[in-house]
């Protein structure tokens, strides 16, 4: 899970060259939480607790990225909600951690399916597809896949193509008669 973290970081990297506002907002993430010493506050609350909460540790992350997000006028790119949402999710365990919460890669994937179902309630979602999901987010074994994403390379990204894939309404319908001459040539 270190792995995808780390690779959240680089892809945020990237990211943030053409969308301002995820740099913006991870910019207030790291001003919130170590300028503004909230990272302190987030571990005296942790400190109280040596068993990992994942469903907490996940909606203190939540509301760091939803936090960050409005800060930028909700203007990162949709795609890019779930870098903020990663990296928000890493510093926050990084933080507990540091108390001595016993933390394993089953929670953090536990936390970020906890993130995923509060995603889905705060866009409205009816309440029987969020817990549609949340039924089918819990069956997903977080042990084993902690384990499967322990066992992905860490440059999997550079493996994957960099074309974006068609989607039908934008992909130009053809003719028979382009067909043809294509067939041709």
């Amino acid at each position: 899970m270190d792995g995808l973290l780390k690779e959240a970081e680089a892809n945020a990297e990237t990211a943030s060259l053409d969308d301002p506002a995820l740099e913006s907002a991870i910019n207030f993430l790291g001003s919130k939480l170590y300028t503004e010493d909230l990272s302190l506050q987030i571990a005296e609350q942790l400190d109280k607790s040596s068993v990992s909460m994942p469903k907490i540790l996940a909606t203190i992350a939540y509301k760091l990225a939803e936090r960050s997000d409005t800060e930028t006028d909700g203007d990162i790119k949709e795609e890019n909600l779930s870098i903020l949402g990663m990296m928000a999710l890493n510093e926050v365990f990084t933080i507990a951690e540091e108390t001595g919460m016993n933390t394993t890669s089953a929670d953090i994937s536990a936390a970020f399916k906890h993130m995923i179902v509060l995603f889905a309630q705060d866009q409205g979602l009816p309440q029987e597809q969020v817990q549609s999901l949340a039924n089918a987010m819990a069956q997903v074994n977080d042990e084993q896949f902690a384990q499967e994403a322990e066992n992905m390379p860490d440059n999997l990204d550079e493996m994957l193509p960099d074309d974006d894939i068609p989607v039908a309404e934008d992909t130009p319908e053809e003719t028979p008669a382009q067909t043809q001459e294509e067939m041709r040539a």
